[in-house]
């Protein structure tokens, strides 16, 4: 600490037990102050029960949690329109149709705390509120459909070498294997 700082904080001496507990209480208080505070005045945004929940238990429920996201149907035409601008950049290729095949719907995996014991296990479901101040479960990881089969049809797949070479795109492009990915003209 600097000697003017010292001189004008504590008369040149030493701060004593008492003038550094003021200080560290201060501090503590200063940090207390600046805590971000919940707008809807609750003592936490979050909530455990322990009761199972299902999104589609209610309509209400369900319009909230797939709110912000769209549906499989969307998604899938999504994929099939990005899809079908890549191939049709491919040299050879021409006029492109795809047609994906998606193995599930979207999954949510919803945050879990509990005790982990030998004997028992003990999980309760994560609460949140949403902006509609109801409860929700906190969705820790969103997982999206996967795709398990593509269907494509282009006007230059009567080329071998550029039908083999959508196959082999497409399978890199979304792990398929050479049986889930047919192309043809």
């Amino acid at each position: 600490m600097p000697d003017w700082m010292r001189n004008k904080l504590f008369n040149g001496h030493r701060p004593n037990k008492e003038m550094m507990l003021i200080l560290f209480l201060s501090g503590i208080l200063i940090f207390v102050i600046l805590l971000p505070v919940d707008k809807n005045n609750n003592n936490s945004s979050y909530k455990k029960r322990s009761e199972p929940v299902s999104p589609q238990s209610g309509n209400e429920e369900k319009k909230t949690a797939v709110s912000g996201e769209m549906s499989l149907r969307e998604y899938q035409e999504m994929m099939e329109t990005e899809l079908e601008e890549f191939l049709s950049g491919v040299s050879g290729v021409g006029e492109v149709k795809v047609l994906l095949y998606m193995k599930a719907s979207w999954e949510y995996q919803v945050e879990k705390d509990g005790e982990n014991r030998a004997e028992t296990q003990n999980e309760e479901t994560v609460y949140t509120i949403n902006e509609y101040g109801q409860e929700v479960p906190f969705v820790k990881r969103y997982l999206c459909p996967q795709i398990d089969g593509v269907a494509v049809t282009a006007k230059g797949a009567e080329n071998e070498e550029v039908r083999v070479r959508l196959v082999h795109l497409i399978m890199a492009l979304y792990g398929l294997e050479a049986n889930k990915v047919e192309v043809i003209n």
